[in-house]
C-alpha cells in the first residue's frame, strides 16, 4: 500500500510537470496540466478574501476534439474573463459545457465571463444546485461583493445553468465521458461530482479538502460521510476539489476529519455529556495544523453536535 501511495503521488508530480503550464498574459490565471488535456487553475487553498479576490476554487479545464468542459469557473468575471484567456493560449476549440458543482459563489458566479461567447456554452447543474442558484445567487453576488470589493467584482452578474445533471448519467465531452454523481445533502444542499474512468480523474467540488479545515455551514455531517466513502472507492489517481491531489491526499484525511468529529460527539452523546463539553469530546490533534483550525473547527463542533444530538434524540446513534 505504502508503495502504491508512493507511486500514485510521484504520477501526480510527473503529470504536473509534463506540459508547460498555460497562462493569460498579464493576470494571475495558470493552468497546469494533469493529463493530457486536461488542466487545473491554480487558486489559493484558503477563505474568500480580498488578498485572493475569491480565487479559491481550482478550476477544471478539458480540452476535447469536441470542445472544452469547464467545471467551477471561479468566483467573478474578471477571473472567468482570465480563465478564458489562458484557455485561448491553449486551443481555439470553443467551451461547450460549463458546470456547477454546486451553489457556493465562489464556484459559480463567473458564469458572467463565458455567457456571451458564440456559440454560448451549455451551462450544467444538478437540479437542486440549479435552483438554489435562482434563490439565492443575487444574495450571494451582493455578500461577496461587500466581502471581495465592488472593484474585485465589478461586471459579475448571474447566468444561472440548467437543470440538466442526474445522478447515474454520463456526462460525453468529445471522447471523454463522466459519470456523474450526485449527493444530496452532503458538503451542501447538492454536490455534483464528475469521474472519468478512462482518465482516473475525479472532480469532486466542495467535497474533499486538502491541509484545510472542512467548511460545515451547510453541511450534512452524514450525508458528507456517505459520499466520501463512496467517492474513495472509485478508481482514480487525481482528484480536483477544493484543493488538487491524490485521494489520499484530500478525500481521506476529509473523510478522517469528519469521522473524528462523529465518532466523539457520538461518544460523548452515549455518556450522558452536553454541547458544552464538545470540544472535549472530539480528538482534533491530527488536524490542528490545518488551515483555519481555530476559526472553523470550532464552528464544526457546534454544527455536528446539533445534527447528531437531533438524530440521537430521534432513536438514530452516528454510525
Amino acid at each position: 500500500m505504502a508503495t502504491r501511495r508512493a507511486f500514485l503521488g510521484t504520477t501526480l508530480a510527473l503529470a504536473l510537470g509534463a506540459w508547460r503550464p498555460a497562462t493569460a498574459a498579464g493576470t494571475r490565471v495558470v493552468l497546469d496540466p494533469l493529463r493530457p488535456g486536461v488542466y487545473v487553475a491554480r487558486a489559493d487553498n484558503a477563505e474568500a478574501m480580498r488578498a485572493n479576490a475569491g480565487a479559491v476554487v481550482p478550476t477544471l479545464v478539458h480540452v476535447t476534439r469536441a470542445g472544452v468542459l469547464v467545471v467551477d469557473p471561479g468566483p467573478q468575471a474578471a477571473w472567468g474573463r482570465a480563465l478564458l484567456g489562458a484557455i485561448r493560449a491553449l486551443t481555439a476549440q470553443p467551451v461547450r459545457w460549463v458546470v456547477n458543482t454546486h451553489a457556493h459563489p465562489e464556484n459559480v458566479l463567473a458564469n458572467a465571463a463565458f455567457a456571451g461567447l458564440r456559440p454560448r456554452p451549455r451551462f450544467l447543474a444538478s437540479a437542486a444546485t440549479a435552483a438554489l442558484m435562482r434563490q439565492r445567487c443575487e444574495a450571494c453576488l451582493a455578500s461577496l461583493s461587500a466581502q471581495l470589493g465592488r472593484t474585485a467584482m465589478r461586471g459579475t452578474a448571474i447566468v444561472l445553468p440548467e437543470p440538466a445533471l442526474q445522478h447515474g448519467a454520463w456526462l460525453h465531452t468529445g471522447g471523454t465521458v463522466w459519470q456523474v454523481q450526485v449527493h444530496a445533502p452532503a458538503h451542501s444542499a447538492s454536490d455534483t461530482v464528475l469521474h472519468a474512468p478512462q482518465l482516473r480523474l475525479l472532480c469532486a467540488g466542495g467535497l474533499a479538502y486538502r491541509g484545510r479545515v472542512p467548511e460545515m455551514q451547510e453541511a450534512s455531517l452524514q450525508g458528507w460521510r456517505q459520499a466520501l466513502r463512496q467517492l474513495i472507492a472509485l478508481p482514480a489517481d487525481i482528484v480536483v476539489a477544493t484543493a488538487t491531489g491524490t485521494p489520499a491526499q484530500t478525500l481521506v484525511p476529509t473523510l478522517a476529519y469528519l469521522d473524528a468529529l462523529a465518532h466523539g460527539i457520538g461518544a460523548a452523546l452515549a455518556a450522558g455529556r452536553d454541547a458544552t463539553q464538545a470540544a472535549d469530546a472530539v480528538a482534533a490533534g491530527p488536524f490542528r495544523h490545518w488551515r483555519h483550525f481555530p476559526t472553523r473547527h470550532p464552528l464544526n463542533l457546534q454544527r455536528a453536535w446539533r445534527q447528531l444530538e437531533d438524530a440521537w434524540m430521534q432513536g438514530e446513534p452516528p454510525a
